[in-house]
């Protein structure tokens, strides 16, 4: 368990490396005469989208050469890309940093592939509960610091001093990796790149699974929707909290720490009782409930102490809403199938927090400052209406439930 110890820090600089610039970042690109969409989008979108991409490549590699040499490689890609964001003059030069950072970030399956490499089945789940916990833990330090150093001489935004402080949180990782991580995979397990890959027509597309599941696919729309809503509160916070109640840098970046204190809080402290009270549907459909109530909030509030309240709620639903749902999907399928409905499923995650920032700029620049909040509403009043198709028990309670040598029900 040191290994996870050290995995768990590796992640958390990593996270907060990239929560210093969150804060700063779209009014930046404002500044160099972004349009509408790309104020949003820039950020965000486009460091999830070669994120997303370069994933899949991170851990193929990782299976072929090992998990340190990708963590190595990808880090020290992130200081790179940190110190170009830092010195970023214009904005192309801007986007493709945010771009390059993207890339590099995609080291995600290989950190989740080295806790699983050191750890037995009886502790998987606990050892990979510890190192997602560094991601919330992370994106709540970060924002404060970059809402710190996001101003410069004169009061502007600015990514200079938020850049160099991720760079060096990120250089920092690379030397903990490098000096106190060990090897996780023996040469003897690795697979050859090709193999790595996989022969022609070995493996299937991972949304195969899905066709004629149509709970499992409104479940993933449901998944898309409150993630559209939530990246683009997130995306768009920054010129909402500034044009509606002249909110600094600063405050706003405490706001952003507050929403992941209380996304963590639902995530730890209060999806336990509440499953076994009300059952995963119930909590689902609950915690949408409460994104909508949450956005149509922000879309009405007048008050700059409402605030607060809501973003603890809002907070707390999404604490509350991915757990659930990823249960009931779970519950959707089989044993067999689960590694790959849980790639669709995270990927339709994925997707949303990348449609959620191109849609949020045009929508609030060009309808006004409530309509990103109402749409995302009314696609998470969608999203619930299919949560209420979902199977309020498992595959395998049902299974059980059936006669010696008779098939289970279809899910």
């Amino acid at each position: 368990m040191k290994q996870l110890g050290v995995l768990w820090l590796v992640v958390l600089i990593s996270l907060m490396g990239f929560g210093v610039t969150t804060i700063p970042f779209p009014l930046v690109t404002e500044q160099m005469g972004a349009s509408d969409f790309w104020k949003t989008f820039g950020g965000p979108g486009v460091f999830s989208v070669f994120q997303l991409l370069a994933t899949p490549l991170w851990g193929r590699y990782s299976d072929s050469l090992g998990r340190k040499p990708i963590l190595i490689a990808s880090l020290a890609g992130s200081v790179l890309a940190y110190v170009w964001l830092a010195y970023a003059n214009d904005l192309v030069s801007l986007l493709v940093a945010r771009a390059f950072g993207g890339i590099m970030s995609g080291n995600l399956a290989a950190t989740y592939a080295y806790a699983t490499d050191v750890t037995d089945v009886k502790n998987r789940a606990r050892g990979l509960g510890i190192v997602a916990s560094a991601f919330g833990v992370g994106f709540a330090i970060g924002p404060p610091l970059g809402g710190w150093l996001g101003t410069d001489a004169l009061g502007q935004p600015s990514l200079h001093g938020p850049a160099l402080a991720s760079a060096a949180l990120s250089a920092l990782a690379l030397l903990a990796t490098w000096f106190l991580l060990p090897e996780s995979l023996p040469p003897g397990q690795r697979k050859p790149l090709r193999a790595a890959a996989g022969a022609p027509g070995r493996r299937a597309s991972p949304f195969a699974v899905l066709r004629g599941q149509t709970v499992l696919v409104g479940l993933m729309v449901a998944a898309l929707a409150v993630a559209v809503g939530g990246a683009s509160m997130q995306s768009i916070y920054q010129f909402w909290g500034r044009d509606l109640f002249g909110f600094s840098l600063m405050l706003m970046s405490v706001h952003f720490m507050a929403f992941a204190i209380f996304s963590i809080l639902g995530q730890v402290l209060l999806i336990g009782p509440l499953v076994r009270s009300l059952g995963e549907k119930r909590v689902a459909l609950l915690a949408a409930a409460l994104v909508v109530l949450s956005l149509v909030m922000f879309a009405a509030l007048n008050q700059a102490w409402m605030v607060w309240v809501t973003i603890a709620l809002f907070g707390l639903a999404n604490g509350l809403f991915l757990p659930a749902v990823s249960s009931l999907v779970s519950f959707e399928t089989t044993p067999q199938n689960r590694g790959a409905v849980m790639g669709a499923f995270n990927s339709a995650s994925s997707a949303g927090r990348i449609i959620g920032p191109g849609l949020s700029g045009p929508l609030y620049f060009g309808f006004g400052a409530a309509a990103p909040f109402l749409f995302a509403a009314l696609l998470t009043l969608l999203g619930g209406a299919l949560l209420s198709r979902a199977n309020a028990k498992p595959v395998a309670a049902a299974a059980a439930s059936v006669a010696p040598g008779q098939p289970p029900p279809e899910p």
